[in-house]
This record gives C-alpha cells, structure tokens and sequence, in this order.
C-alpha cells in the first residue's frame, strides 16, 4: 500500500503520517492482546514488560512483513484474494508473538517456521524474474525469426546486436584493421553552361565543375590540365556542353588525358536503360577501369575492374530477411548459385560515394541470411559466416536487447537490489 501511495503521488509528509499512524494503532492492539494473554507470555508480569513486548512484537512482526510484501510482489499468485492477504499479513506478528509464549516447544516451532520463512523468502527472491524476452522483442522492434548470430575470428560485433563471446547479429569490424587504402576512380561530369567570370589557363570553367580553381597547365595538344586537389583532370568540350574528366591523386595524368581523348555518347546498356536525359551522360574507354552512372551529381564513374583496393573499409555486414517476396538478384550486378541454398552476390548502389559490395545469402526455412561486406573482405570469408550463422538463443538475446523502460518503485528497487546482492552469493 505505501507503494502505491508513493507512486500515486503522495507527498512524503503524508506518508510519513500515515506510518505514524499505523504503528501507533498496531502497538494499541498489541497492548490489548498482551494484556488478555498475559499470564501465557513470558513478558506478561508487568506493564513495562508488556510495552516491551508490544514493541518486539511490532518490530519483528513489521520485518517478517516487509519480506513478505517483497515475495509477494515478486510472485504475486499467493495474494489473489484480499481476505488471504489480510490472513497472511498477520503471520509474522503471530510468529514474534509465539516466541515469547510460555513452553519451549512453542518457541521452538516458532523459530522452525521463522527460519523457514526466510529461507523461502531468499529461494523466491533469488529467482529471476518471468521471461521478458518477448517483451524485450517487442519494444526493440525484433523478430525472434530474424535474430541470428556468428562469430568471426579476428572481427568483433558493433555494440547495437553483441551477443557476447564474439557472437553478433548486425555490422561487425575487424580487431586490427588494416590501413585503408587510398581511394581510386575516375568521374565524368557534363555541363550546359559555364560559371560566370571563372577560367583556369584561359579557359573558361564549367558551372559546377570539381576542377574549378587550382594549378593549371596548358599541354601541346591544346588541353588544359586542371589540378584541384584531392581531385585532377580535364575540362573538354563535347557537342554542346563541357565535360570533365576528374579523378584522384592515384589515378595517373596520362590515363586521364586519354581518357579525355575518348569520349562519346554513354550507351544505353551503361546507363541502365534508355533514357530521357541520355545526353547529360558521356562515357570514356578507360583500360582496367569499369564504368557505372551516377545520379548525383549526374555522370559516370570508373573504378578499378580489381576494386579490392579501391576503398571501402573492411568490416561486414550480417542482415535476415523474410524470403517471401525477397529477391536477392534484383539489384545484384553478379548473383551466382553455389550450390542448394546459397548464392554468391554483388552489388553496387548508385552514386559516387557508395563503394561496391559482395558476399553470400544463405537459405534457411523462411527466411534469407546475406552476408556483405566491400570488395577488400575475403569472399571466403563472407562465405564461411553465411554458412556458420545461426538463430540466436534467448540468453543472447537478452544480453543484446534492453528491457523495455519502466517506472519502479521503491519497493521495486530494493527487491531488484535484493535480488543482485543474493545472487552473487
């Protein structure tokens, strides 16, 4: 009752008050009891001694009921009806009673039944509570079905799905990463119009260009080369617009200059399709470079044919999806069964700063295990955490999802603090 009253908002003058209250009435009806069962107690010779009777009466009978309000609020099944409620919250104070009660063997099975209480009192609490792991799936938005689980020597899971012992279930990253290498590709960008008043080498910039200021040097051939860094290159009319070859400090002058040299129309197999704006994208020969188009900004890019060194860092991603409705070529570049249920993936998103993907989905029942990482992480790798993971167990699970947000009461948090203490006994 003072827990809920706490919880309900009572101010702690009230319920001080009302405990005052409460022990006065209860050391009143002590007294009354005493004083008609006085010639069986063994503190019942005198007023004095039975004010002090009432008082250890009173006092044990207060602890043996605060145990039990903690018991009962960890298995509430006993206190259903009210009338046993009240009937069992006075077997405390009849114990203390009963120990001060004339005859040893009273005293004794008193003590028997005391000692009892306790020790049921510490079986309950050391219990842990019911399961809550659906809860906990429900207010983390997770699946049981979807929730798997591996671990890969030398790579630890990121914090959002650690199962613990190296188990996780989401993005995981190498221990020791290896320096990432520097970034590789060629951009080709078209523009309409030139930006007002901007020239490099006497040439006139176009609006938007990557190459817009910098160091500039003008080549027997005519061209002029533009250097920006971290970006160098080309600025070239085609037709009607100005096009410009750009590409990073690893990318070679001559490779850049040649493929300036080479430009023409994309053709519609390398824009995914005809489109309406096809002119906005012109396409280069560019040896040992393969070409993509890019949406933003609008244009092509080139990236080494072997792209393992072509940036991208080196952890991997694990996701479980529902294999109904999902398929896992649609968006793949590459999608090669290796056998029943597994298929070799690649995959590339659009857009110059999305590095190119690869791994393993695997089949298991209802749903599909993908398991992707960039170009730089071994495929057979990728391949052997397909194949190895596995549903997570409930205690996984409840060590990666935290239990739903609640409002505790004091009594909450003694018993959760009992409980800790008990435990690690």
């Amino acid at each position: 009752m003072a827990a809920a009253g706490l919880a309900g908002g009572v101010s702690p003058a009230g319920v001080v008050l009302a405990g005052v209250v409460a022990a006065a009435a209860v050391l009143a009806g002590l007294m009354v009891v005493i004083a008609g069962t006085r010639d069986v107690s063994i503190l019942g010779g005198s007023v004095g001694r039975r004010v002090f009777w009432a008082l250890l009466v009173m006092g044990g009978g207060t602890v043996g009921w605060a145990l039990g309000s903690l018991v009962d609020a960890a298995e509430p099944w006993l206190t259903n009806d009210p009338l046993v409620t009240s009937l069992l919250g006075g077997v405390p104070f009849a114990l203390a009673a009963a120990l001060f009660v004339r005859g040893w063997w009273v005293s004794v099975t008193a003590v028997g039944l005391i000692v009892a209480m306790l020790v049921a009192t510490v079986v309950v609490l050391r219990r842990e509570p019911p399961d809550d792991l659906e809860a906990r799936l429900a207010a983390n938005n997770v699946q049981r079905e979807t929730s798997y689980a591996v671990a890969v020597p030398g790579y630890q899971p990121n914090a959002g799905r650690d199962y613990g012992n190296g188990l996780g279930g989401a993005s995981f990253f190498p221990m020791h990463p290896d320096p990432e290498p520097p970034a590789r590709y060629v951009t080709i960008t078209v523009s309409d119009r030139l930006a007002p008043g901007e020239q490099l080498c006497g040439q006139p910039t176009a609006q938007d260009s990557q190459l817009a200021s910098g160091d500039c040097t003008i080549e027997p051939n005519g061209l002029v080369y533009r250097h920006n860094p971290p970006l160098h290159g080309y600025q070239v009319p085609f037709a009607r617009f100005f096009v410009t070859v750009a590409g990073t400090p690893t990318v070679g002058q001559d490779l850049l200059r040649a493929a300036a040299l080479s430009l023409r129309p994309a053709s519609a197999d390398e824009m995914g399709g005809d489109r309406e704006d096809a002119g906005l994208f012109v396409a280069a020969t560019i040896p040992g470079y393969t070409g993509r188009m890019t949406e933003a900004p609008p244009g092509m890019r080139y990236d080494p044919v072997d792209r393992t060194d072509s940036g991208g860092d080196t952890g991997f991603t694990m996701e479980v999806t529902y294999a109904d409705g999902n398929d896992i070529c649609l968006a793949a570049t590459e999608c090669k069964p290796e056998g029943a249920d597994l298929t070799y993936v690649r995959l590339r998103m659009l857009g110059p700063s999305n590095p190119e993907t690869h791994g393993y989905v695997v089949r298991r029942g209802r749903v599909n295990v993908s398991v992707t990482g960039a170009l730089r992480v071994d495929r057979t790798l990728l391949r052997q955490a397909a194949l190895d993971a596995r549903p997570a167990t409930d205690d996984e699970l409840r060590r990666a999802l935290p239990p739903p947000r609640r409002q505790y009461s004091r009594i909450d948090r003694l018993r959760e603090r009992l409980r800790e203490r008990l435990r690690s006994f």
